[in-house]
């Protein structure tokens, strides 16, 4: 994927996300979650779209072969949650009325960001077992003829 692609990706997905949330929100507390949202609009879809295109434009960082895998994925990660938690914090996302919801709901982030990883990652390695399988078609139909 090229970065421009990837941009694009990132733009969608954080737009996304933020739909999803606020459609969500709204179902359970009705206006009263829009109106935070609605004050200043475009800071909030502005952030999305940062957070967005941070989860998906460190993936590059997998093309670096000297990084372990385990590295490549802590980068990624780190840059992500980081980039959300200063998003976060400057948006409002999460109070910090309450140390512990605070908390509560940064490991709920933390989480959210790991199962998202997990998913792509699964995601990955199946993809890698269908191109290994259509090597070794092709390879056995090379070798018959």
């Amino acid at each position: 994927m090229n970065i421009f692609k990837s941009l694009g990706f990132g733009i969608s997905m954080g737009c996304t996300v933020f739909v999803t949330v606020n459609l969500i929100g709204y179902w359970i507390n009705g206006d009263l979650f829009l109106q935070a949202v609605m004050s200043n609009f475009p800071q909030q879809v502005f952030g999305s779209i940062i957070v967005g295109i941070a989860c998906i434009l460190p993936s590059y960082i997998y093309r670096t072969e000297r990084l372990t895998f385990l590295q490549q994925s802590a980068c990624h990660f780190f840059i992500a949650i980081a980039t959300f938690i200063v998003v976060a914090f400057s948006l409002k996302w999460i109070p910090t009325f309450s140390i512990k919801i605070t908390i509560l709901l940064l490991l709920f982030s933390v989480l959210l960001f790991v199962l998202v990883w997990l998913l792509f990652y699964l995601h990955s390695q199946a993809e890698v077992k269908k191109m290994k399988k259509k090597i070794i078609e092709h390879t056995d139909i090379s070798n018959n003829q």
